[in-house]
């Protein structure tokens, strides 16, 4: 091999080791995020927990597994049975996370794939328990508590097995075609019975005002018949006459008529009792 092969095979051999040199220093190293925490494998046993920042690790032999400790939002669906027998389609969001003091016991337990082996079939468990303690109008008219009962019975489940669960909704409820049918019967059923009790209202209440006026009536007649047996009487005539005079001018237009019949009086207003 001549001195400028030798050179050659030199320089490849340096680059070489000084790309592994390189690769073993940044394998050193890992950076965990404020929302993770990072569990260091060594060989495949778990050796410890490293927090967020910039963290050592040995190069090859470690590995660090990061867990997210965010609260995170998992839709989980299931079909329930109320205490009356109906079947229920339920749809649920839960909002949960991983606890942060015992990410190594979930990693144990678990690996990376809790949500397909405890939360979701948690959801599911705590969706068919909850629902069958209530009555298909239990489910629709307590929705909230349904909710809180369906967080409640998921603590249950998961919070000892180092989960936290801060809320629970309940964010859509399917009944089967022939409970929601007889549903929307009883609803239109009960608002035309609220509409006849509003018309039956209405026609008490027009009655009320006719009889009402019926009794002003009598009342006004009452007591004119009264005074004209007074000592006031001719005045009280007067009066009337004066008011149906004056109702006559307010209707009549100005116009004089064209033909006269003889012995016809011409459309004056007469003022007063005529005697």
């Amino acid at each position: 091999m001549d001195p400028q092969e030798k050179k050659i095979l030199k320089g490849i051999i340096y680059s070489v080791i000084l790309f592994i040199l390189v690769v073993i220093f940044f394998s050193s190293y890992t950076i965990i995020s404020p929302q993770e925490k990072g569990i260091v494998v060594r060989l495949g046993s778990i050796s410890r927990e490293i927090d967020s920042g910039l963290n050592f690790k040995l190069p090859i032999i470690e590995k660090v597994v990061k867990i997210d400790i965010s609260t995170v939002a998992l839709k989980g669906t299931e079909l329930g049975y109320s205490k009356d027998g109906q079947t229920v389609s339920f749809e649920a969001t839960v909002n949960y996370a991983v606890d942060p003091s015992v990410t190594i016991n979930v990693y144990k337990e678990f690996k990376n794939d809790y949500e397909n082996r405890l939360i979701l079939p948690a959801i599911k468990e705590a969706i068919k328990v909850t629902s069958s303690q209530y009555s298909a109008q239990g489910i629709i008219d307590n929705r909230a508590k349904l909710s809180s009962d369906i967080k409640t019975d998921l603590m249950k489940q998961i919070v000892n097995r180092g989960f936290l669960v801060s809320s629970v909704t309940i964010t859509n409820i399917d009944f089967d075609d022939q409970y929601e049918s007889a549903i929307k019967n009883k609803q239109v059923q009960e608002q035309q019975a609220l509409a006849q009790i509003n018309i039956t209202k209405q026609e008490d209440e027009k009655k009320k005002q006719e009889i009402l006026k019926a009794e002003a009536l009598a009342e006004k007649t009452r007591l004119e018949a009264v005074a004209l047996q007074s000592a006031q009487g001719e005045k009280l005539i007067d009066k009337l006459y004066a008011e149906a005079a004056l109702e006559s001018a307010k209707k009549w237009n100005g116009v004089l008529p064209t033909q006269m019949i003889p012995g016809a009086t011409l459309p004056f207003i007469q003022v007063g009792n005529s005697k």
